[in-house]
């Protein structure tokens, strides 16, 4: 004879089979069976939570906001569903709410329909996770939201400015000044910055030279680094694990480097409309390499059509 299941167990089976639909890629399916599982047990918060943790990762965020609101109403300290739902009402600019969520959370911020603003404290964010992940240095500026400042690669398609809107569960490691700290995923691109990303080929520049062409750059308010060293390929397993466990764990890096021995290459954050790339060539003109230094736009600013190169 089979086995009866209770409202209870059904509720469960029905939730389970949607979490195995979801690891499958079948959102559709998904959704249909965390919404019988929610109907079969109206009480339980655990599928409406599921409901606005996949709607999460699809970037749609009323949707997820009223799942997480749905979740909260029936078990009132989940803290997941609080988390989210903050993540979201961010995501949708409705700052009151999201104040709100974040002190139901515990952490301490007054009431105001402004974003909120943290003194900024350097993050790892992984960006573009779909196509080129790459761990990028950013000022976590409220708990959902960190502004970029590293010079990202093309390939990410980010740019030094950018403000993202990140998850909150930890995905890996990196090290700062000695001390372990949590990198977060990026969720999406709030605002753009106004900065494109430029090249600098430099032949028979030392590393010493290097870096204090940097620190030049970046005392003249001209985001700077030497991707030549900077740069570090991790395999997936590293990149969310701890990467500096094992610093010579390494692997091919993705991005094209001049191969001539000798050659620098520098990566600047520019903005057109302040005259920053002629900020930086006033500032490389003492150096003898600067003459024949092959510049290239890289990642154009938001909005431009065409990169540009000289």
């Amino acid at each position: 004879m089979p086995i009866r299941l209770s409202r209870n167990g059904r509720a469960a089976r029905l939730n389970a089979l949607a979490n195995e639909r979801c690891d499958a890629g079948d959102v559709p399916g998904a959704l249909d069976l965390y919404g019988q599982a929610a109907r079969a047990q109206p009480a339980w918060a655990v599928p409406w939570f599921n409901l606005g943790l996949l709607h999460k990762y699809r970037g749609q965020w009323q949707a997820s906001l009223d799942a997480n609101q749905a979740a909260l109403a029936r078990e009132p300290s989940h803290e997941g569903a609080i988390w989210n739902a903050g993540i979201a009402a961010t995501a949708l600019g409705q700052w009151r709410l999201a104040r709100a969520l974040w002190r139901r959370y515990g952490i301490d911020m007054p009431d105001s329909d402004a974003p909120p603003a943290f003194a900024p404290s350097l993050t790892p964010i992984r960006v573009n996770l779909s196509h080129a992940p790459e761990v990028l240095w950013a000022d976590r500026i409220c708990p959902a939201r960190a502004v970029i400042r590293s010079v990202p690669t093309p390939s990410s398609g980010r740019r030094y400015g950018d403000v993202l809107l990140h998850d909150g569960a930890p995905n890996g490691t990196r090290r700062l000044h000695g001390r372990e700290v949590p990198v977060f995923d990026e969720l999406q691109v709030l605002a753009p910055s106004d900065h494109a990303t430029w090249t600098l080929q430099l032949d028979d520049l030392a590393a010493e030279q290097a870096d204090a062409l940097v620190q030049r750059l970046v005392d003249a308010d001209l985001p700077a680094e030497d991707w030549t060293r900077s740069l570090r390929s991790l395999c997936k397993a590293c990149s969310e694990g701890r990467a500096d466990d094992d610093p010579a764990h390494t692997h091919a890096a993705e991005l094209a480097q001049d191969d001539r021995p000798g050659s620098t290459t520098l990566a600047l954050a520019l903005r057109r409309e302040t005259g920053d790339r002629d900020k930086a060539l006033a500032l490389l003109a003492p150096l003898p390499q600067a003459a024949t230094g092959r510049w290239e736009c890289v990642l154009p600013a938001h909005g431009d059509a065409a990169k540009e190169s000289t």
